[in-house]
């Protein structure tokens, strides 16, 4: 039994029919690498071998009597892989572009909490004879790093390489609910005097933060109550669109050494630059404000923990989606990172940050947050306008036993006013960039990734050429 952290808790507690706290995982797998080619049931029996690994597979929700404390994670005594390890065919022609179609239907899937909160469909017929096991996994289980983590548990460098074999499961005893109750209550004064004192220091030091940012006369920081809503901006809808494709990381890499910026910065610029041109799209003028996005960072992992909770914190950017010229959007938005890198380190030193602060919130309180941004119909968003994310990947190639892994794509979620999700993970020299979205606010999921690769080219375009030597003795 292992009790859920503050944001483990909160992505549970704010989910609703409309908004789902669930992550796609996406595997494109090759099975040309085997001499024998693809197995479904080969596949089923190799995750079957290596489920141990990640051991959150087997555990579903028990919550905490009255909400008086966080929830827990429990063996689930009637765990069946078959439930959640779904074999389907891809519809026809079987192309990306059907992938994502199908799989903008699966994300608006709600996942069932007398289970383990995670569902796989693995999807044959694709071209060229790959394979995509598509995997919905709830937040509440892990973040972005952890997440990377497993992945690299069950997935390894070396081809056909496998597990030594596990004992046989034996799942601990469902605990009654007045077990329940009385760990609820007697963890409860730990879980508060380990946080509560520091969240309250956190609150003054990031109010005398934002006081001393005024007196010299500094923008404020921005902040989730400072949006402006948009034409992209809504309370949720039930349908989702989701699309994923790889760009070559190379031309990041070029851009983000021609011009002395991040790889990261590259990625904002671009981002804005497909905002702006959303807006103009919906008869909105980006002139009149940057957007702001919620970014998530990773947070450090208590040892033990690497596969396992939600560690990570979020702080908000300002997204030049008003600047018309790449190069001075990209300098702008190299600006915005390092600021918010800087707000980000001084609020997390400061016990302030948004993890801190769930680790002594109640379900009701995120509860009536909640409520209270789909009151305001896309007017507030606790991610800003967006979300955007960018995170680094495994450099070379890994296998599923000796079946490559050709691409991997990952996304978290979109919230009520925050409706779109743009993730980007590297992998070997891919960048693999997922774009996901209410469904009522973008209809066509390729028209902002298309927009996406023209303002990567863009800057690539007016990368400065390289000093001659005779320009330099000159």
């Amino acid at each position: 039994m292992i009790r859920m952290g503050g944001t483990d808790a909160m992505m549970l507690s704010s989910e609703t029919p409309s908004a789902y706290m669930h992550t796609f995982k996406v595997a494109i797998l090759d099975p040309s690498t085997d001499p024998e080619g693809w197995s479904f049931d080969k596949y089923y029996n190799d995750f079957a071998s290596r489920i141990h690994l990640a051991p959150m597979f087997r555990w579903k929700l028990a919550p905490s009597p009255f909400g008086i404390n966080h929830p827990m994670w429990v063996d689930d005594p009637n765990f069946n892989l078959a439930y959640h390890v779904r074999r389907v065919g891809c519809p026809s022609p079987g192309d990306h572009r059907a992938l994502c179609e199908f799989m903008s239907s699966v994300y608006a899937y709600q996942l069932d909490r007398s289970r383990p909160l995670w569902m796989s469909w693995v999807v044959e017929g694709l071209e060229d004879g790959k394979v995509a096991i598509v995997t919905l996994v709830h937040h509440a289980y892990v973040d972005g790093v952890g997440a990377a983590y497993n992945l690299q548990k069950l997935y390894r460098s070396e081809p056909g390489w496998k597990p030594e074999p596990a004992p046989p499961w034996q799942p601990r005893p469902w605990p009654s609910w007045i077990k329940r109750l009385w760990w609820g209550t007697r963890d409860l004064p730990m879980v508060l005097s380990k946080n509560l004192p520091r969240v309250l220091s956190g609150i003054r030091k990031k109010k005398a933060l934002e006081q001393r940012l005024a007196a010299e006369g500094r923008q404020p920081h921005p902040s989730m109550s400072m949006m402006r809503r948009t034409p992209l901006n809504a309370a949720l809808g039930y349908g989702r669109i989701f699309v994923c494709d790889s760009l070559p990381l190379d031309k990041f890499k070029r851009v983000s050494k021609g011009f002395g910026v991040t790889i990261n910065d590259v990625f904002l610029c671009c981002a804005a630059g497909v905002l702006r041109r959303l807006l103009r799209d919906k008869h909105y003028d980006p002139d009149q404000h940057p957007l702001i996005a919620g970014t998530p960072f990773a947070g450090p992992r208590p040892e033990g923990w690497q596969g396992l909770g939600n560690f990570a914190t979020a702080d908000y950017c300002w997204l030049h989606s008003e600047i018309e010229d790449p190069i001075a959007r990209l300098r702008a938005s190299h600006k915005a990172a390092v600021e918010m890198k800087e707000h980000m380190k001084a609020t997390v030193e400061a016990g302030a940050d948004l993890s801190a602060l769930f680790q002594v919130c109640p379900p009701w309180v995120m509860g009536a947050l909640g409520w209270h941004i789909r009151r305001q119909e896309g007017g507030l968003g606790m991610f800003g306008n967006l979300v955007l994310s960018n995170v680094p990947g495994p450099r070379e190639p890994i296998y599923f036993n000796t079946y490559k892994l050709d691409a991997w794509f990952s996304t978290g979620q979109v919230f009520d006013g925050s409706c779109i999700n743009i993730t980007m993970w590297s992998y070997c020299e891919h960048a693999n960039l997922c774009i996901l979205a209410d469904a009522k606010v973008i209809a066509d999921g390729w028209v902002p990734f298309a927009y996406f690769g023209e303002e990567l080219d863009k800057l690539t375009a007016l990368i400065p050429a390289p000093v001659t030597q005779e320009e330099m003795n000159a």
